[in-house]
């Protein structure tokens, strides 16, 4: 048997996210009784598998979102349920401008912690680069070298422009990237296709390559031995 509270939130993000079974299945390539299983506590994914899950449903801290607080035995969506519900009831517009209110207060505070594995650093960052659209051109001539609080492993940052990615990455979002020339099947990366970049799920399981949205209003984008294909690096989620 699972763990029934990891099993009930899998179900509950997937649901939050607005996937169907049958979206996430699919995308995993496995049966439907398989999945079933991990939500109803009767089985559960492999680590990899899992953290693929929380990369797709936009868990961007696992421990917390699955794990009690072992003061208040509580999870951090349950500690104040009422601020995430209107939170997330609100336009866009009004939820970039809370974000960008406690980004401005978390950032000016004494009590700052950083997370864990990150430290404020000198980084490049790519201003100019809509890669989570219908692609653009990755410039070096648009490149800033910024003081970010980045992953150990980041080569660089890129800032995100277009929806394509939603609902993990969003419009305006800066993601860091590894510098690498390969991806596994399911790995987000950063690619310059036909000249122009974008990012995008690498998927090659079927043997044919393609680079694929989250955001399902998005064709897959199927690459031909005559397209030109690079691959800048893998997103640090």
């Amino acid at each position: 048997m699972a763990n029934m509270n990891i099993s009930k939130k899998l179900r509950e993000a997937r649901k939050a996210a607005g996937f169907t079974q049958k979206d996430v299945y699919e995308w995993l390539g496995i049966g439907q009784s398989t999945f079933s299983a991990w939500e109803t506590g009767l089985g559960e994914p492999s680590v990899e598998v899992f953290l693929k899950l929380c990369q797709k449903y936009g868990i961007e801290q696992p421990p917390s979102y699955f794990l009690p607080d072992p003061v208040s035995g509580q999870t951090a969506q349950q500690l104040d349920p009422v601020f995430v519900t209107k939170m997330l009831s609100l336009p866009k517009r009004s939820q970039d401008a809370v974000r960008n209110c406690l980004e401005f207060e978390y950032s000016n505070s004494p009590l700052r912690v950083l997370h864990p594995g990150r430290r404020v650093r000198k980084i490049p960052l790519y201003t100019q680069v809509a890669t989570a659209g219908f692609g653009n051109y990755l410039d070096d001539q648009d490149v800033e070298i910024r003081q970010l609080e980045a992953p150990e492993d980041a080569t660089f940052a890129v800032k995100i422009s277009g929806n394509s990615m939603e609902p993990l990455i969003h419009d305006g979002d800066i993601v860091f990237v590894h510098r690498q020339n390969e991806l596994a099947s399911g790995e987000i990366g950063i690619f310059s296709y036909n000249g122009e970049s974008f990012c995008k799920v690498w998927d090659n399981r079927t043997g044919t390559p393609k680079l694929v949205s989250l955001n399902k209003r998005f064709a897959p984008i199927f690459l031909k031995a005559s397209d030109s294909l690079v691959i800048h690096g893998k997103v640090l989620l």
